[in-house]
């Protein structure tokens, strides 16, 4: 029931957004404080549903996206750098991914997602996933929440810099 809600609650700021203004892409916005604004409604009801920070989404959404200018996010809604799972539609791109300390270029499959919806909603699953989900309603301190879900194992992110880098967006936000 829980999902059903969220679900809903995302499709209806979706809804209100788009009827205000025609979105042709994911993310049609010329700079970052006009991508920020087109995402903030969504990460504060990902906030309000499932309690992790609002700000810190934004970071991640900002962090993975480049602040909406990948072509991950354009084209195929991925607003995380999200994971194709087996049987999920997938684009391949190169990435760079960071194991015991050593970062290189590889090919990983990325989920495609239907619409901007779509691609927020597996956001917030991520955060509800059985690593992660321990880390709900721990803190609002987006810093903090970062640096939880990269003290555990798995990382949130391959990156050693991560938390660094969540740190240095959140600063601007």
């Amino acid at each position: 029931m829980k999902k059903i809600l969220f679900s809903a609650g995302l499709i209806a700021l979706y809804i209100l957004y788009t009827k205000r203004k025609k979105m042709p892409t994911a993310t049609p916005t010329k700079n970052k404080s006009e991508f920020i604004q087109l995402i903030t409604p969504s990460a504060k009801a990902i906030e309000e549903k499932i309690g992790v920070p609002y700000k810190f989404i934004i970071a991640q959404i900002c962090l993975e996206t480049n602040f909406g200018k990948s072509s991950l996010t354009k084209n195929y809604y991925n607003f995380g750098g999200i994971k194709a799972v087996k049987g999920q539609p997938f684009v391949s791109l190169l990435t760079t991914e960071c194991i015991k300390g050593v970062c290189k270029k590889v090919y990983q499959n990325f989920a495609i997602f239907n619409s901007v919806i779509d691609g927020l909603t597996a956001q917030a699953k991520i955060y509800q996933n059985k690593y992660f989900k321990k880390y709900l309603n721990k803190t609002t301190d987006p810093l903090k929440y970062a640096q939880l879900i990269q003290s555990g194992t798995p990382k949130y992110a391959t990156d050693p810099n991560y938390v660094s880098k969540i740190e240095k967006i959140l600063k601007t936000l």
